[in-house]
């Protein structure tokens, strides 16, 4: 078998191996009309998706090579908007559901944000009198994460902000992995680029080729029809063959 052919399967197996190992960051606003889905790598995995907005109850898939992201800036529908996150069956996952806080801003009271497991056992509400919280996981394979607001705050309202990232409990995906995931996505994004530009190159090379080659093809047929058809060239030709030749 050509080499060249082996070597470009082992690349498409690398590809293929290699792509899932970037993290899928998703991230998940909540405004006046439910919740806004956006996938922030430079590569989306579902374009359609981009900027969809879905119904507050929403319920997503948690694998070990994507997260979310939850945002808010003082807007939430309905009052109360809620969504679900559910540990998918991969096998590789344990029934946690991991939240680590980033920001969290809850400047008045009739403001919380609430943290439940499937189990109703383990809850954690966020206030204006309790806005504490450290990177936690929660047992169970799933975590509804809810927002209330009082009738007294008025939305959108800049009483109230937070991002936290959900994410699940998977021993077997590495720390450093999860923690430069960001970069990894980064990289590959450019790795795809680079791979495409050098794509283009190439087939634009070969329709420069090509056009010179239909160029010198007319200019080839051009030039046979001249001499074909110009009726001086024939009798100068034909003169020069019936010359008798000198003694």
């Amino acid at each position: 078998m050509d080499p060249r052919i082996l070597l470009l399967a082992a690349l498409c197996l690398g590809v293929a191996i290699a792509a899932p190992m970037a993290m899928r960051d998703i991230q998940i606003t909540f405004n006046n009309s439910g919740l806004v889905w956006r996938d922030s790598n430079k590569m989306p995995l579902y374009e359609r998706y981009q900027d969809r907005v879905w119904g507050c109850g929403r319920m997503w898939s948690l694998t070990p090579w994507k997260k979310f992201t939850l945002f808010s800036e003082g807007q939430v529908a309905s009052r109360s908007c809620g969504t679900e996150f559910v540990v998918s069956e991969t096998g590789s996952c344990m029934n946690k559901v991991c939240v680590s806080p980033e920001i969290l801003h809850i400047d008045k009271n009739g403001i919380e944000i609430k943290f439940e497991n499937m189990y109703k056992n383990e809850t954690k509400t966020l206030s204006h009198s309790d806005m504490t919280m450290q990177t936690r996981c929660f047992s169970g394979k799933s975590l509804m994460f809810t927002v209330i607001t009082d009738r007294t705050i008025t939305l959108p309202s800049n009483d109230f902000r937070f991002k936290f990232v959900v994410y699940a409990d998977c021993p077997g995906v590495p720390k450093d992995v999860i923690m430069e995931s960001d970069k990894d996505s980064e990289e590959l994004s450019k790795a795809a680029e680079l791979e495409a530009a050098q794509t283009m190159n190439m087939i634009l090379g070969i329709v420069t080729a090509g056009c010179f080659c239909v160029v010198f093809l007319i200019f080839l047929v051009i030039t046979y029809c001249y001499f074909r058809n110009n009726p001086d060239l024939k009798r100068r030709h034909h003169s020069e063959e019936t010359r008798p030749l000198r003694k």
